[in-house]
């Protein structure tokens, strides 16, 4: 095969082959990298004038698929963190092309070659103990709307699941009875144990009695007022509502942007707060990397401050320090 076969079969192999029966990748990122190629593809066939199924790899070079990510940015108004997204799967998609068809690998290696953007860091949002108690106050527990939204607060914030994760959660992953408990399947489908508090497990108690469920049925735990299972735009939609209902009396909500992945990064620097090992809020978090959990230790001043005092005070000497003496300075300005 060369880069003018079809891409077809190519791109059939990619996702059955590669993606779901050697990596085993997940449901969301078959999905995501699904809808990039397929926004590729349609653009390449505009672009070239053939139709989808007439495409050849030579359709998609790299001055395509350069044209096909400033489309995203400037037709599609995507961020760059979308951009960069979008080319993580083509990217992946041509390292496969690339070892299961050598005959390409010049246009694969060209496209390979296309750098991510930068994006901006943004700071992390967090709320403070008191603003999580006064959002979960407010919620009035006495309907079953009201109760559900305040077992998944809870559970969020208890567990610092993701919103996804947190959707998935099915009844046979909970352990109610002490010591209470949840299993979570997270990203790169890695489980992971997180305690459960009384409180979480006595608010999931009364929304399983409102559904008349024992606690043994394979059902997803939270539900939508339309009975179906709680994606993760249903989440977001509750906790943007409950904020919403909480800034009215709780003013400094308003100057935050809240999503359910807040509630994640509130999780983890309370955890921190209260003096939990750096390790084990990283299992809790389900974090592939100790560097991710380190990050919330920067975002907390207070203990950035308790860090300063534990070092104590430079003390000074008489005279000029070492790393000041001109031979070190001149070796260098010489460099």
């Amino acid at each position: 095969m060369d880069s003018r076969t079809s891409l077809t079969r190519l791109v059939q192999d990619f996702f059955r082959s590669h993606l779901i029966s050697r990596r085993d990748v997940s449901p969301n990122t078959v999905h995501a990298y699904r809808d990039s190629m397929r926004l590729l593809l349609l653009f390449a066939a505009v672009r070239s004038g053939h139709k989808v199924a007439n495409l050849v790899l030579d359709d998609i070079s790299r001055k395509t698929v350069l044209a096909f990510l400033d489309h995203l940015e400037k037709a599609r108004r995507n961020s760059a963190s979308t951009r960069n997204a979008r080319l993580a799967a083509i990217h992946s998609f041509y390292r496969f092309t690339s070892e299961e068809e050598p005959s390409s690998l010049d246009v694969c290696r060209q496209v390979l070659t296309i750098p991510y953007k930068r994006t901006p860091c943004r700071t992390v949002t967090c709320l403070d103990r008191e603003e999580v108690e006064h959002i979960l106050r407010l919620i009035d527990r006495r309907d079953a709307v009201g109760r559900r939204d305040a077992a998944l607060l809870h559970f969020m914030y208890n567990t610092g699941a993701r919103a996804q994760e947190t959707a998935d959660i099915r009844l046979p992953a909970l352990r109610l009875n002490a010591p209470a408990q949840v299993r979570i399947l997270g990203k790169g489908r890695k489980e992971r144990l997180c305690p459960l508090w009384s409180e979480t497990t006595a608010l999931i108690h009364d929304t399983l009695r409102d559904r008349k469920l024992t606690g043994q049925e394979d059902v997803h735990l939270f539900l939508s007022a339309a009975g179906r299972p709680l994606t993760r735009f249903g989440i977001r939609y509750i906790v943007r509502s409950r904020v919403g209902s909480a800034t009215k009396s709780q003013l400094s909500l308003a100057r935050k942007r809240i999503t359910p992945h807040t509630m994640r990064h509130t999780t983890a620097l309370h955890l921190l707060q209260s003096g939990v090992e750096l390790n084990v809020v990283r299992n809790w978090l389900g974090h592939a990397s100790i560097e991710t959990t380190h990050a919330y230790v920067e975002i907390d001043m207070r203990m950035k401050k308790a860090a300063l005092d534990a070092c104590g005070p430079i003390r000074t000497k008489q005279g000029r320090p070492r790393w000041t003496e001109p031979g070190l300075l001149a070796w260098l300005e010489a460099l």
